[in-house]
């Protein structure tokens, strides 16, 4: 099994943030909050014996979140690293569902949302401009709580509590407004692998999943100590 091109570039900046030699290593703490776009999903699974799915188109949202890491500082480097635990949350609500088995055509009288809370490790490569902006990349792994309730038709849902593996993309800059304080501003990918509910009907119930993502555009503060 091919390892994702995501998690890979996580794991690497998260090494390179904590085994990079150092002269300087400075605690922070940060929060931000963000609008989010989430990505259609396909909740497929053998609904009524057979292989059938439900269409979910999201609509925009939101996320906040916090994280406390540590930053290093190679000498005569031009280039700093930073390694961080991050909890945040979001969430989006349904704007449209189509069930296979019903034919073309939206369902009707929808509503509910998916949300998630994600505990995850990031690492950051931070570029030294010269001046009071910092253009930075990272990526993170780690774990997504999943709460899925979407509801349809007469008495038909999906819902379901799935805890997943999760990896992200950041890109992002930040700019020091202060000796210890920074404003910034970035775009995260995140993806919640293999997310499982279950689809409710008077016919029955049916295993479903789908992997779950969202881009994030964020603001945020950061403390250094």
């Amino acid at each position: 099994m091919k390892t994702p091109k995501p998690i890979l570039l996580a794991g690497t900046s998260l090494a390179l943030a904590l085994a990079t030699p150092a002269v300087a290593q400075d605690l922070y703490v940060q929060g931000f909050a963000g609008y989010t776009f989430a990505d259609n999903a396909n909740f497929a699974g053998v609904i009524g014996g057979a292989p059938q799915s439900v269409f979910s188109d999201f609509e925009d949202g939101y996320n906040i979140g916090g994280s406390v890491g540590l930053k290093f500082a190679p000498s005569g480097s031009s280039v700093g690293f930073r390694g961080e635990v991050e909890l945040s949350f979001g969430e989006n609500d349904i704007d449209a569902l189509n069930f296979t088995g019903n034919g073309p055509g939206f369902e009707v009288n929808v509503g509910g949302d998916v949300s998630a809370t994600f505990l995850l490790v990031n690492g950051f490569i931070d570029f030294d401009t010269g001046s009071k902006l910092t253009p930075y990349l990272g990526g993170g792994i780690g774990v997504g709580f999943v709460d899925i309730d979407l509801i349809y038709g007469p008495g038909v849902v999906i819902t379901g509590n799935d805890e997943v593996f999760a990896a992200q993309l950041i890109a992002g800059v930040s700019y020091e407004v202060g000796a210890n304080t920074s404003i910034f501003g970035d775009v995260r990918y995140i993806q919640a692998y293999d997310v499982q509910g279950t689809r409710v009907s008077p016919g029955g119930a049916a295993l479903v999943s789908d992997d779950l993502s969202r881009t994030a555009l964020n603001v945020g503060v950061r403390f250094d100590f």
